[in-house]
């Protein structure tokens, strides 16, 4: 079956393309109407239904209809007639063809034609009801209701075509309608009451009721007469110089209307609006209507994309103030206007929309133009920058230039005002109920009810806008969007104190365009453009806490070139509107002329009570990136470009600072409007002191200041919070440089919670150069030993509970013998059990306590003696606690628990480095192998009394022993040579004299606090004797000045001591070296010991 209909749709095709390939029908199509005529005549004179024969005519005729033979083309390349011949047998055969083609539209109820029509075929169907009844009548009628319907109508040549503009029932006719449909009833009724058929009311009731829409009827004749005319002329155009306008024509056109001047204005159904608003369509059509002396523009029909509007303009254009007169005239200019500037600009214009607001002379002068459809349409900025620009160049030049007109734009930017170029708005009387409808309330509200003012406001914002232009010239940015001038605050209120400057003020909107903020137009310098402002500058505007990016404030100076107005915070006292807002000018520029981007300052603060100096303080809050870091880095360049003495700077978030800017405050706080000013100032004077230090969080925050206050002596306690990213330890390596910015000549950390970093700070060193120990002695029985100060005034204690053992160590002179010395004399008074030697210098110091002590000898036999003797009492001690139970010496009972024992040796450094100088004996000389010997045997001693030091370091303070060791400064690594050394060095507690390498004289985690301290010490003054550092175990070091006991038999009087409990030395001593040939042995130490005679003045020791 797939087949069979395959090949009766090929037989159906070659049919008709015979058909259209044929001979010409002319001859027979043209009689069809002829002979049905006739023969319904001759039907109508027997009163027989001849409508229904003249309906099949009709078909017949359109049917029979064949299309002309066209040999000729279009510009669409289409078949068009070539003669004169073809172009009428084209005609005929349009006209036949179009029998029939209208008649749903001619039945459609909603307008009169089919009341109308059937008033008609009723009364042609009286005659047939007569004579042949009912239904005869009733096909007549229905016969001629189709006949009417079906009437063919004429068409005009060319690709264009348009049609009658269909008649609707208007409903502001109804009560006519209803009148002319009672009068009907009623003549239909009589007749009928008097004898005459029924058909006579339906007849003459469907006849009446559609006369009061005779005038539409009229009308719509009118406008159709007025389309076949453009449309002739329009076909005219689009074919005159064979080529397309674009690649398909328009199928329609209707709504033709004329103006007084020839200006004609019409609507086009279209393939695609948009591609008949493009240049290339407007110029080829130009080319032919300006032969006709017209001229035309295309635009859209809002957002209908089938159709858009041709207007039509002579080229010769009237007077302004004719076209404003007659509404076609104006629109179809206005139109022309539009499409000329779109087709300049690369846009698409809408169909204008007009309203008459006023009037010169009684005839219409000024109108609210307003936009339907195109692009155009939703960019009236473009509209107000590109359209209007002053230029008068022909089809270049501005909006409105050919005819005279001219436009103001609204700021509301949806509209604009049309009036006469030349005449502008002077003389015009507005109707102020309708032009309130084209006020923008956004714009000025202050002109409510006075048109003219408005439209003065709206050239000054022109030529404003004009300003702007020229000074953004060269930048990406575009003028405001908005001058908001009922918000503009003006020189009456913004006049300084001394009446010598002003300012103004005036809000304006940025353009959407660019994704622009206030930021960026605050860093553009727009003095010059404006008149050599001194002031013109853009800041922002607050909006309720927050800032607006879409609003700015323009600040200018008033007049524009003021020499006497401030430009330097310092010179800007006083606390008036006009003085804030300048001080948040100055501020705004200084910032955005530093960092990469403006920031938005907000309204600043006067902190001074009087005009004899100034502090500023403003918000600031940073923009595009920028972080507090950034002003910190750059704060001497801001400083420069305020123009202030003092700078402060308050993080309150990365992107969030007060500044706090001015003269040299004053200390008095009666000077400070508010006392918290005056604190916070005093506190971020520290804070700027760190920032000097280049210690600031990677988010830009530095060391704040939390608190200030004052502590034991002459010192301040100043404590600080730190930021995420900064420790404690930070802040140490800073310290110095912070106590120089700060103006203190001492300081040292102290303990502080966590977060927090805490100093104690002088102006000068605290501690005294030299102190003695009256008033600080011990008493009997006590643990802790005072041995210095420290710079709050209170006594260093040595606590072997805490610190079980001490290394005191400085540079030759520093008075580190003065520890030794205060020690042994504390101990000897708190009834501890002394030992003490020094194998390298005889221990002079100590000879006059010697009578005092348990054992004394400063030899190296001595020493071995005494460290093994010490090792064997730790031992016993050892023992003994456990035979109590257990724990340590201070858990034994009174009765037998043995006094505390102190074992000082001096010059300890001595014993760790061993004699490795071995001697050459080639001769066997006897001495120098005797000599040889003796350097092996004093190396073993030194051996031994290592081991023991290291065991009575790591085990001794359970046993109540306390070893103090004196040594010259220390070399790192030195106490490394100790058996055990790791455990050993973290039981001693270390007094480093002088100002020496602190490297091995204190712990690793020390050193830079105590080199740090040391230069600070050399700033104040140098380190005078006795002055060192005390660091405690697992602990900070803090400066200290040691007790000067005396010397010599000064020392006595520090007695009466207790009576020392003697210890024989002699089973300790170690057995001399073998020697050999005749060399007599040295027992009396390794060493010769020299006696030396102390000068007291030479020490300068005097209290």
């Amino acid at each position: 079956m797939a087949y069979t209909r395959t090949q009766r749709a090929r037989r159906t095709t070659r049919k008709r393309a015979a058909r259209a390939n044929g001979p010409d029908t002319a001859g027979i199509r043209a009689p069809i109407l002829t002979l049905a005529t006739l023969a319904s005549l001759t039907l109508a004179w027997f009163m027989l239904p001849w409508a229904p024969l003249m309906c099949a005519a009709a078909a017949g005729t359109r049917a029979a209809a064949r299309p002309a033979q066209l040999t000729g083309q279009d510009p669409w390349k289409r078949p068009a007639p070539a003669t004169p011949a073809q172009r009428r047998a084209d005609r005929a055969y349009r006209l036949r063809r179009s029998w029939y083609t209208h008649l749903s539209a001619r039945l459609d109820p909603h307008g009169p034609q089919p009341c109308l029509y059937m008033g008609l075929g009723a009364l042609t169907a009286i005659p047939v009801q007569t004579r042949w009844g009912a239904w005869a009548a009733l096909a007549q009628m229905i016969g001629l209701v189709l006949l009417l319907a079906a009437r063919p109508t004429p068409t005009v040549d060319g690709p264009v075509q348009c049609g009658p503009r269909p008649v609707t029932w208007a409903r502001n006719r109804i009560p006519w309608i209803t009148g002319a449909t009672m009068l009907g009833l009623t003549a239909g009724a009589i007749i009928w009451t008097l004898g005459g058929s029924a058909w006579w009311t339906p007849a003459l009731t469907l006849t009446a009721a559609p006369a009061p829409m005779w005038p539409a009827w009229r009308a719509s004749r009118r406008q159709y007469k007025a389309d076949k005319d453009m449309t002739a002329r329009l076909n005219r155009w689009l074919t005159a110089d064979g080529r397309p306008a674009t690649d398909r024509p328009p199928a329609r056109l209707d709504s033709t209307t004329s103006g007084a001047h020839g200006e004609r204005t019409c609507r086009l159904t279209v393939p695609s609006a948009p591609a008949w608003t493009d240049k290339t369509v407007r110029d080829t059509l130009r080319a032919a209507s300006a032969r006709d002396g017209y001229d035309v523009g295309f635009v859209l029909c809002g957002a209908d994309m089938m159709h858009v509007m041709l207007a039509v303009t002579p080229l010769d254009a009237p007077a302004p103030a004719d076209i404003l007169a007659d509404k076609t005239a104006l629109e179809a200019w206005c139109a022309v206007e539009t499409a000329r500037l779109c087709n300049n600009y690369n846009a698409t214009g809408g169909r204008p929309r007009l309203t008459q607001v006023g009037t010169r002379d009684g005839k219409p002068a000024c109108w609210i133009m307003r936009m339907d459809g195109g692009s155009a349409d939703s960019d009236w900025d473009m509209i107000r920058r590109d359209w209007l620009r002053g230029s008068q160049a022909g089809q270049l030049g501005d909006w409105g230039c050919l005819c005279g007109l001219t436009m103001s734009v609204d700021p509301g930017l949806d509209h604009a005002w049309v009036f006469a170029a030349d005449t502008g708005t002077d003389g015009i009387v507005f109707d102020e109920d309708k032009a309130k409808t084209g006020h923008t309330a956004a714009f000025s509200t202050m002109t409510d009810g006075n048109t003219p003012a408005y439209l003065a406001l709206i050239e000054q914002e022109r030529a404003d806008m004009a300003v702007w232009d020229e000074a953004l010239n060269g930048t990406k940015l575009e003028a405001p969007m908005q001058i908001i001038y009922d918000r503009r605050t003006g020189a009456d209120r913004l006049t300084s104190r001394d009446g010598r400057w002003a300012l103004e003020c005036t809000p304006c909107s940025i353009p959407t365009k660019g994704g622009h903020s206030a930021a960026d137009y605050m860093k553009t310098d727009l003095r010059a453009a404006f008149g050599d402002s001194t002031v013109a500058d853009v800041i922002g505007l607050r909006n309720r806490g927050k800032w607006f990016t879409r609003y700015m404030q323009l600040v200018q100076t008033v007049p524009a070139n003021n020499p006497a107005a401030p430009t330097r915070l310092a010179d800007l006292s006083g606390d008036g509107p006009a003085e804030r807002l300048m001080a948040q000018v100055i501020i705004s520029r200084a910032i955005a002329g530093t960092l990469k981007h403006a920031a938005y300052v907000d309204a600043p603060r006067q902190c001074a009570r009087d005009t004899s100096w100034t502090m500023w303080r403003a918000e600031i809050q940073l923009t595009g990136g920028d972080t507090a870091m950034d002003a910190r880095r750059a704060a001497p360049r801001i400083a420069t470009l305020l123009g202030a003495d003092t700078t402060l700077w308050e993080i309150r978030e990365a992107g969030m600072i007060i500044l706090w800017a001015g003269n040299r405050p004053p200390d008095a706080p009666e000077k400070w409007r508010r006392g918290t000013d005056r604190d916070t100032v005093l506190r971020l004077r520290f804070d700027e002191a760190w920032a000097a230090t280049g210690l600031t969080a990677p988010d830009g925050r530095t060391v704040a200041t939390a608190h200030i206050g004052d502590d034991t002596g002459p010192l301040t306690r100043l404590e600080f919070t730190l930021p995420a990213g900064i420790d404690p330890a930070m802040c140490d390596a800073r310290l110095d440089r912070f106590a120089a910015a700060a103006g203190y000549g001492y300081t040292r950390p102290t303990g502080a919670a966590a977060g927090r970093y805490a100093i104690l700070a002088a102006a000068t060193n605290p501690l005294p150069d030299r102190i003695g120990l009256d008033g600080r002695t011990a008493m009997s029985g006590d643990r802790r030993l005072a041995f210095a100060v420290r710079d709050d005034g209170t006594t260093v204690l040595f606590d072997p509970a805490d610190d079980p053992h001490l290394l005191a160590s400085g540079t030759t002179g520093s008075g580190k013998s003065s520890v030794s010395v205060t020690l042994i004399v504390q101990a000897l008074r708190a009834g501890w059990q002394v030992l003490a030697t020094d194998p390298e210098k005889g221990a002079n110091d100590l000879k006059p306590l010697a009578p005092h002590m348990s054992a004394f000898d400063p030899s190296l036999e001595g020493c071995y003696a005494i460290f093994q003797w010490a090792h064997r009492e730790m031992r016993r001690r050892v023992a003994l606690i456990d035979e109590h139970g257990g724990g340590d010496w201070a858990m034994l009972p009174d009765p037998v628990r043995p006094p505390r024992l102190l074992v000082f040796c001096d010059e300890f450094n001595s014993l760790l480095q061993k004699d490795k100088t071995k001697i050459s004996n080639e001769n066997n000389d006897p001495d120098l192998a005797n000599e040889e010997t003796m350097r092996t045997w004093r190396n073993g001693l030194k051996s031994s009394i290592g081991m023991w030091v290291s065991a009575l370091l790591t085990q001794g303070r359970s046993a109540g022993i306390t070893v103090l060791l004196g040594a010259q400064a220390l070399k790192a690594g030195d106490l490394e040579l100790l058996p055990n050394a790791g455990t050993a060095k973290t039981m001693l507690a270390r007094v480093f004299l002088g100002s020496g390498d602190a490297s091995g004289n204190v712990s690793g985690a020390n050193v830079k606090e105590t080199n740090r301290l040391h230069r600070q010490a050399t700033r104040c003054g140098g380190m005078p004797k006795g002055r060192g550092v005390y660091e405690r175990l697992g602990r900070g070091v803090d400066m200290v000045q040691c007790l000067y006991p005396g010397q010599g038999d000064e020392l006595e009087r520090w007695g009466p001591f207790p009576q020392p409990q003697r210890i024989d030395l002699s089973p300790f001593m170690p057995a001399p070296p073998e020697l050999t040939g005749l060399a007599e042995p040295d027992m009396t130490g390794s060493e010769s010991v020299e006696t030396v005679q102390v000068d007291a003045a030479g020490e300068e020791w005097t209290l």
